[in-house]
């Protein structure tokens, strides 16, 4: 993996970069096998996962000279520089040329599909196929670029960048800590799992802001609480206040956290990323973070757990204080909006209930009708496990009301 060095973990897509890097820079031993070297190369993926950093340490690896093309001005102008720079490679062989973020090279209709960015790029491609031309591009989203750009035979091999597995997040957390001054208590695992599914990005900029914050704090080592504390401030945009809570505030945010965190852990053992009932703006009493399953578009299921999930908030503050929770706005509207379309997207009256509404004159009374339903339903289905597990949610809001934060691990650990 010495063409990769700059980047940490992600060994799957080295390998198969290495194997197409022996493509090109070793033609010959293909060629005596009678077989096609690829011709291009595209790497797509939410931003922030190093894609770029990729294609330029595979641009390093190959044996060719090497064109980059970054949208860097107006359109005319833009369209130009495409067909100058691609004509120059074509010209200058064996070469190879980045076309870097090129789903962003157009913005001239909805879906740019006819755009002269787009044409100028096929058309060249097509004629730089028998020219020793290579072409790797990055891209994070593929419904923003024509599906004729996108075939085989103008690139052949498409690899997704996808968010850095657990094992992989924690060398990364490794490797933006190892130059700082930490605790010895900093747990970079446990740190991962706090951050589960989020970019390199983010996990770099978490542990800038944590350095920052200890810092400011005149601390002399970064600190466990310095990271939960810059995740706080970036991942959910919450910049610390210094006004404490209420008691009486405290303890209804605790049970009310406490809930969404006992029933996401009941329905999806091991989705709680972190609880924090602390203290800062924008509104919220409190923070859990929960990872959606892998499989949450693919298993109605999981999206039904969701909305029981972002229910039991407000479950576990009637049961506990026999109050209506006034601060479950967003908890309502999410689950609300997620439940909307399962009657409007997947039809799901038709497949779990036994009258099909859809053929009803009054549609539009009967599908609030539906959902109302639906969501008494679910808020049920969550005063349920609360009440059967009524003791280790107790639990979970007096350690919150003590520390302010839980961690997966804590958490697991009372729910053991």
């Amino acid at each position: 993996m010495e063409n990769f060095r700059e980047v940490i973990g992600y060994d799957h897509i080295k390998h198969e970069l290495n194997r197409i890097i022996d493509c090109i820079n070793n033609k010959g031993k293909y060629q005596n096998l009678g077989v096609n070297v690829p011709h291009g190369l595209l790497l797509f993926g939410k931003p922030g996962l190093g894609k770029t950093l990729f294609a330029k340490s595979f641009l390093e690896a190959v044996n060719r000279n090497k064109y980059i093309i970054r949208k860097d001005r107006p359109d005319g102008e833009f369209v130009n520089s495409i067909n100058k720079t691609i004509t120059e490679a074509m010209e200058n062989t064996p070469s190879v040329v980045l076309l870097d973020d090129i789903d962003k090279f157009s913005n001239n209709d909805d879906k740019h599909t006819k755009s002269d960015e787009f044409v100028v790029i096929q058309s060249l491609i097509d004629d730089a196929k028998n020219k020793d031309v290579f072409f790797i591009a990055t891209a994070n989203d593929l419904d923003d670029m024509p599906e004729s750009l996108l075939r085989t035979g103008r690139f052949d091999t498409k690899i997704e960048v996808e968010s850095p597995t657990l094992k992989d997040a924690t060398k990364i957390i490794q490797h933006y800590l190892e130059n700082k001054v930490v605790a010895d208590d900093i747990d970079c695992e446990e740190i991962a799992r706090i951050l589960d599914g989020d970019s390199c990005a983010v996990l770099e900029s978490v542990m800038n802001e944590a350095g920052l914050i200890a810092g400011f704090n005149n601390h002399s080592e970064i600190t466990m609480d310095d990271i939960i504390k810059a995740t706080l401030r970036v991942i959910f945009n919450s910049p610390e206040n210094l006004d404490n809570k209420t008691e009486y505030q405290l303890k209804t945010a605790s049970y009310h956290e406490a809930g969404h965190a006992l029933v996401a852990e009941y329905l999806e053992p091991g989705s709680v990323n972190l609880v924090s009932v602390s203290n800062y703006f924008g509104g919220k009493g409190g923070v859990t973070s929960i990872k959606n399953s892998d499989d949450y578009w693919a298993d109605f299921t999981h999206m039904e757990n969701r909305v029981i999930i972002l229910l039991a908030g407000r479950a576990s503050t009637e049961l506990f204080f026999n109050k209506l929770d006034i601060g479950t706005t967003s908890d309502l509207s999410r689950s609300t909006r997620i439940v909307s379309r399962f009657y409007e997207d997947y039809k799901a009256f038709t497949i779990r209930d036994d009258v099909d509404l859809s053929a009803s004159d009054s549609s539009r009374v009967m599908r609030d009708m539906w959902i109302n339903i639906k969501l008494e339903e679910y808020y049920q289905r969550a005063k349920d496990i609360i009440f059967k597990h009524k003791d280790k949610l107790e639990e979970i809001a007096k350690m919150l009301m003590d520390n302010q934060v839980l961690t997966k691990k804590e958490i697991s650990n009372i729910l053991a």
